[in-house]
């Protein structure tokens, strides 16, 4: 398969699908330049928004609550912290600490799954979702020692907390926390139950642990695995296997090609490359070089390419610059190479996999450029009349201080497509929601998708 090359000057001005319309702009006002993470709080059958602030070690030292229409709900931890505080040895904000919505108990109404930074340390708690009212609490398991550990030099680290159903489908999920620094000091992970009962804990090598972990049912029994970089964690928290590819693996992925088939597990690793199609015993399928991939710092797996067979593999192969590498996810066949659209050589963020056109078929969002593409770099979407509306009240940029406009794909109105929820968690003063332009624009009860919980993102 011979791969095309796009770029900006084979795409601009041809959009090739419905535009995105603006649905609902929420103004946060004393709110504003928050980490946003999303849920039905106030169980009313429509999504609200979780924020919060970092303290110490990437802790959250501030959690508000706020409603489908932007009225706070509730807020606990410092209310005077009005900025997040810088982490380590970059002396910048930090990534998102630990905080999720998801309803951890079966009752049909959502809980707050959050650390919190009191007292002069990390706490551990499962709230309410529509009070704040603390159903369960203990000191985070993730203490400062473990954090930053004598002797070693914390670099980025990246908390990641996960709803996992380890007990299968009709049991109550457990709570994952994983910690790692980007392969400097060594990881952790810990399991408890839906009341914060311990189930076990990982203690594992610096480069075992990446930042964006992955919950997979590899084998079928309705028992959650965890691809959390490097390793493959049983249900039983024991190792099924640990790769030494690299420092760390930016990003994992895990998705069956074909229904019925055992997944394929796909990682990307930093700095050197290279990105990796791996069975669920840990044996390689086929790898992209580190000629190809220098820097693995995103990988997407889905239906990227109309008229393509099967799926495809996105990669974004040159860290912290936007080249994109698209593979034919079956056999690491090179199908196109791309770049971002208006601002190459920018500091990329997060893309996201949205299903924009079609419910059974992906797009990859680009935060610098605030467009949708397909697998070969096509434009198929962006805001047109409303960029710089977005543009002015998320601050967006292109660098770790100042961020582009960052994303969270949900169905939320009309039919089976995704819509855009967009924030900045820096400068961001709004959050806004955009949908298709013949999508009809009515409202939908909200059903929280694993990737809004399960959050794909750094920031």
């Amino acid at each position: 398969m011979k791969p095309v090359q796009y770029g900006a000057s084979a795409v601009e001005g041809d959009c090739q699908g419905p535009a995105a319309v603006l649905w609902k702009r929420i103004e946060l006002g004393e709110w504003s330049r928050t980490f946003l993470s999303l849920g039905d709080l106030d169980n009313d059958g429509r999504v609200d928004f979780l924020l919060h602030r970092c303290g110490p070690l990437t802790t959250p030292a501030w959690l508000g609550a706020l409603d489908h229409d932007g009225r706070l709900l509730w807020q606990r931890g410092n209310p005077e912290l009005r900025t997040h505080a810088t982490q380590g040895y970059w002396h910048e904000p930090p990534c998102r600490g630990m905080a999720c919505a998801y309803d951890v108990d079966g009752d049909g109404k959502t809980e707050v799954v959050a650390e919190l930074w009191e007292a002069g340390r990390p706490n551990l708690y499962i709230l309410d979702g529509s009070t704040g009212e603390v159903k369960y609490g203990i000191p985070s398991p993730l203490t400062a020692d473990l954090r930053e550990p004598a002797g070693y030099e914390c670099w980025r680290p990246s908390p990641h907390v996960l709803i996992a159903h380890l007990h299968g489908p009709d049991a109550p999920p457990a709570i994952v926390l994983k910690y790692e620094a980007s392969g400097r000091i060594p990881c952790h992970a810990f399991a408890f139950d839906h009341q914060l009962q311990p189930l076990w804990h990982i203690d594992a090598e610096p480069h075992a642990m990446g930042h964006m972990g992955t919950v997979c049912d590899i084998d079928g029994d309705g028992c959650t695995e965890l691809l959390l970089g490097q390793m493959l964690a049983g249900a039983d928290g024991q190792p099924r296997w640990v790769k030494t590819f690299g420092s760390h693996a930016d990003f994992t992925a895990a998705q069956p090609l074909c229904p019925g088939e055992e997944p394929r597990l796909f990682m990307s690793i930093c700095g050197t490359g290279p990105a990796y199609c791996l069975d669920v015993q840990g044996n390689i399928i086929w790898q992209a070089s580190a000629e190809e991939v220098t820097h693995g710092q995103g990988m997407w797996v889905g239906r990227f390419i109309e008229g393509e067979p099967g799926m495809q593999a996105i990669i974004l192969k040159s860290g912290h610059v936007g080249d994109f590498l698209t593979l034919d996810a079956a056999t690491g066949a090179t199908i196109a190479t791309f770049t971002h659209l208006t601002q190459y050589e920018q500091y990329p963020d997060t893309p996201m996999s949205v299903r924009w056109s079609r419910p059974d078929a992906e797009l990859l969002y680009l935060p610098v450029d605030r467009a949708l593409v397909d697998g070969r770099g096509r434009l198929v979407a962006d805001l047109g009349s409303y960029d710089a509306e977005v543009r002015e009240a998320l601050g967006c940029g292109n660098t770790k201080k100042d961020l582009a406009a960052q994303a969270f794909p949900v169905d939320l109105c009309g039919d089976a497509r995704e819509e855009l929820v967009l924030y900045q968690p820096y400068n961001g003063t709004a959050i806004f929601i955009f949908t298709q332009e013949d999508g009809g624009g009515q409202p939908k009860p909200y059903v929280a998708p694993p990737h809004a919980y399960n959050y794909r993102t750094y920031f």
